[in-house]
């Protein structure tokens, strides 16, 4: 086995997706997701292509690091907080802006010695997702007691709606009443749509007249990448280009005849004489274990069905009784022509577990 998968990354159909979003926010400013890798993408490709981006948000301390290592200079937004001490040092040693969402944090902060620093705080509002954040009841006195810092030298609310994937969903509308009586005439910056929010924005933002006194940021991850955030719409209907093509290669053909098993545990049973394909993907790369048999796979442009277990390093597919195609033929297993929503359905994963779930040992090559 020497031919390896890749994920050939599109710059141009990134910064299309950055520029749509942006369009459709209104004024908003933008905080892009860079988390997971940037969503499976690579974080310092997505930073150096995504220039136009007023912050950045990522999950992790060590997703942080990587950007400031890189040179970004512009906010970076480190969305799970701290739990301890140290590693409110260490964010703040990286310039990080820091959500928090529960009252240890407060406490380690008034704990913390004034030092020459600032700090720009997002307070995270739980208005139904039950995950993090505080409670309204308790926003008031959080806020107070962030504002009585001298390290706090900002505080912006933050919320995450739950139901947003169903655009038709009435708990959307019952977060954002919360949210937007929380937030009237509040002194600094709001945020509360990610990328479900966006494309559904005229409803779910314009519609609300935000009358904070600061700025309204958005949140887009998932479609950044070109991936639909919503249940009933496609990514091309939303006017999104995707960024991967993941793809690899046939390492081998063979004959197979009717009854003849295919893979491990013989879960797949040649129903008629047939010839199979052997591409060098499996696991190991991030073509998930949970992907079934009649997943769709393109082979020179054709769609032809997954058969039997993915492995660590190799699937199988169903060429056809009448095959003309060849050892190092290119083999696309998601992409522009093979929607990953499309593939997903085929598995018991999301499209974002998916995108997501791309290994490391995935050479990512930007064009």
């Amino acid at each position: 086995m020497t031919s390896s998968p890749y994920a050939y990354i599109d710059k141009h159909a990134l910064q299309h997706n950055f520029n749509h979003l942006r369009s459709i926010s209104g004024q908003s400013k933008v905080m892009c997701a860079l988390k997971g890798n940037a969503y499976g993408h690579g974080i310092v490709d997505a930073a150096n292509i995504l220039t136009g981006a007023n912050g950045f948000a990522v999950a992790r301390l060590s997703e942080a690091k990587i950007l400031r290592d890189l040179g970004v200079d512009r906010s970076i937004t480190l969305l799970g907080g701290f739990a301890t001490t140290e590693e409110l040092n260490l964010a703040i040693n990286l310039r990080c802006d820091i959500v928090i969402h529960n009252v240890t944090q407060i406490e380690i902060l008034e704990n913390t010695s004034t030092r020459n620093i600032s700090i720009y705080a997002w307070l995270k509002i739980d208005t139904g997702m039950n995950r993090l954040g505080i409670k309204i009841t308790d926003a008031f006195d959080f806020i107070s007691r962030l504002e009585s810092m001298d390290i706090i030298t900002k505080i912006g609310l933050m919320t995450h709606l739950s139901d947003a994937e169903d655009k038709m969903s009435k708990k959307n509308s019952i977060q954002l009443d919360l949210f937007r009586g929380l937030t009237d005439h509040f002194s600094g910056d709001i945020s509360f749509a990610n990328s479900a929010v966006i494309v559904n924005c005229d409803r779910l933002i314009k519609s609300y007249k935000w009358n904070n006194k600061g700025d309204i940021w958005v949140r887009p991850g998932i479609a950044l990448y070109g991936i639909s955030p919503l249940a009933d719409n496609s990514a091309r209907q939303l006017n999104l280009k995707p960024v991967m093509k993941f793809s690899s290669k046939l390492i081998a053909i063979r004959s197979v005849l009717k009854g003849e098993c295919v893979g491990y545990n013989s879960t797949w049973v040649a129903k008629k004489d047939s010839t199979l394909g052997v591409v060098s993907a499996g696991y190991g790369d991030g073509y998930s274990k949970s992907i079934i048999s009649g997943a769709p796979v393109l082979v020179n442009g054709r769609k032809v069905p997954l058969v039997g277990l993915v492995s660590m390093d190799l699937i199988v597919v169903d060429l056809g009784s009448i095959s003309d195609d060849c050892i190092g033929d290119e083999v696309v297993l998601w992409g522009e022509q093979l929607p990953i929503e499309e593939v997903a359905h085929y598995s018991n994963l999301t499209s974002y577990a998916l995108i997501t779930g791309v290994t490391e040992r995935v050479e990512r090559l930007v064009h």
